[in-house]
C-alpha cells in the first residue's frame, strides 16, 4: 500500500471520527433541552398569552415558564405574533436576558432565538430590542448562553436585509469574526452558522475588511465546516484569488482527494464552486506549481483535477457568480 493510500485512509477515519463526535454532542445537547413535568401536548394559547402578559408587567418569571415559551414558539408561528403584539413582552425578555441568573438568561436567549425564526417584521423587532445585548453575551463564559446568542444573531441576519444591516451597524459581524477561531468547537460552529447568513444576506455590502479577516482565519479551520462560507465569500465583488492562501488550497485539495466520489455531498459542491470562482491563469499556474504535485497521485485514481476545474470555470476563467446557496434553516 503506497503512502497516498494510507494518507487517504487516515483522512477518511478522521472525518468519520469528527462526524461521530458531532453527532454524539448534538444528541447530548438535545437530551438536555427536554423539559421536566411539562406535557408533550401542544401548549394552550392562553398559557402563552399569560406568559407574555407576565413579561410586560415585570413580574417574577420562572425558568420553566421561559422554557415553555421557548418551545411553544417553535410549535406554532402564531405564538410569535402573540409575543410581538403584546406591548412590553419583548422588553421583558430583554430584561431576563440581561439579568444575573444564568439559567433565566439562557432561556430568554432561547426565546429570542426562536422569535427570530419568524418573518422579517419579527426579525427586525427582535434586532431593535435585543441585538446589542446578544452581541455583548457572545463573550460570556457560559457556553450555552454565548452559543444561543450566536445562533440568534444568525437567525436574525437571515430574517431580512433591514435586520441584517442593523446588526452589522451594531458590531455583530466584527464580533463574530473575532470569535471565528475560538477554541470552543460548539461556539465556533455557532459563529460559522451566523456568518454564513450574514455573508449571504449582505452580499457585496459585506465590508472588505471582514472579507479579508475571514479568509485569513478560515484556513485554520476544518474544510468540511467552512465550505459553504468559503463559496459565498468567493462570490463577493472584492474577492480575488490573491486572498486565498496556499495552505487553504492545499487543505481543499486534500479534502477533495478523499471525498471526490461523493458527488452528492454539499461540501464537495461548495468547494468546487469556490475553486471555480478563484480561477484565473495566475491562480492555475501558482496552484499547479505549489500544490497540485502534492495531490497528483491521489487525484489520478479518482478524477483529473485540472480538467475538472476547466469544466467548471471555462478555459477563459469565467467564474461562477451569484448567491444561489441552498440549505438555510
Amino acid at each position: 500500500m503506497n503512502e497516498d493510500s494510507i494518507e487517504m485512509i487516515r483522512e477518511t477515519r478522521r472525518n468519520i471520527l469528527v462526524l461521530n463526535r458531532r453527532k454524539n454532542r448534538d444528541e447530548e445537547t438535545d437530551s438536555r433541552r427536554s423539559l421536566r413535568n411539562v406535557s408533550p401536548k401542544k401548549t394552550h394559547p392562553d398559557t402563552i398569552m399569560n406568559i407574555a402578559n407576565k413579561l410586560k408587567t415585570k413580574s417574577m418569571m420562572s425558568v420553566p415558564e421561559l422554557q415553555i415559551l421557548k418551545n411553544a414558539l417553535i410549535d406554532d408561528e402564531t405564538y410569535i405574533q402573540t409575543v410581538l403584539n403584546t406591548n412590553g413582552a419583548l422588553r421583558g425578555l430583554v430584561r431576563e436576558l440581561t439579568g444575573h441568573e444564568v439559567r433565566k438568561q439562557c432561556a430568554a436567549a432561547g426565546c429570542c432565538c426562536n422569535l427570530a425564526l419568524g418573518d422579517a417584521r419579527a426579525g427586525l423587532a427582535v434586532s431593535k430590542s435585543a441585538a446589542p445585548y446578544l452581541v455583548a453575551t457572545l463573550n460570556n463564559l457560559t457556553t450555552e448562553l454565548a452559543v444561543t446568542s450566536s445562533w440568534t444573531l444568525g437567525n436574525l441576519a437571515g430574517s431580512g436585509t433591514r435586520a441584517c444591516e442593523l446588526l452589522r451597524s451594531q458590531g455583530a459581524v466584527a464580533k463574530l469574526v473575532e470569535l471565528l477561531d475560538c477554541g470552543n468547537e460548539e461556539m465556533r460552529d455557532a459563529v460559522l452558522y451566523a456568518l454564513v447568513r450574514f455573508a449571504h444576506q449582505l452580499k457585496n455590502n459585506l465590508r472588505t475588511i471582514h472579507l479579508n479577516n475571514m479568509l485569513a482565519i478560515l484556513p485554520r479551520l476544518e474544510v468540511n465546516d467552512t465550505s459553504q462560507l468559503l463559496f459565498i465569500l468567493s462570490c463577493h465583488r472584492d474577492f480575488t484569488h490573491n486572498l486565498v492562501s496556499v495552505d487553504l488550497l492545499s487543505k481543499i485539495l486534500q479534502y477533495l482527494a478523499v471525498n471526490i466520489q461523493q458527488l452528492d455531498c454539499e461540501n464537495v459542491t461548495y468547494l468546487f464552486r469556490f475553486l471555480a470562482n478563484c480561477y484565473s491563469r495566475e491562480f492555475y499556474e501558482c496552484a499547479q506549481k505549489q500544490i497540485f504535485e502534492q495531490c497528483n497521485r491521489a487525484f489520478k485514481t479518482k478524477f483529473g483535477f485540472a480538467s475538472h476545474i476547466r469544466t467548471l470555470a471555462g478555459d477563459k476563467g469565467v467564474a461562477i457568480t451569484g448567491y444561489g446557496v441552498d440549505g438555510y434553516m
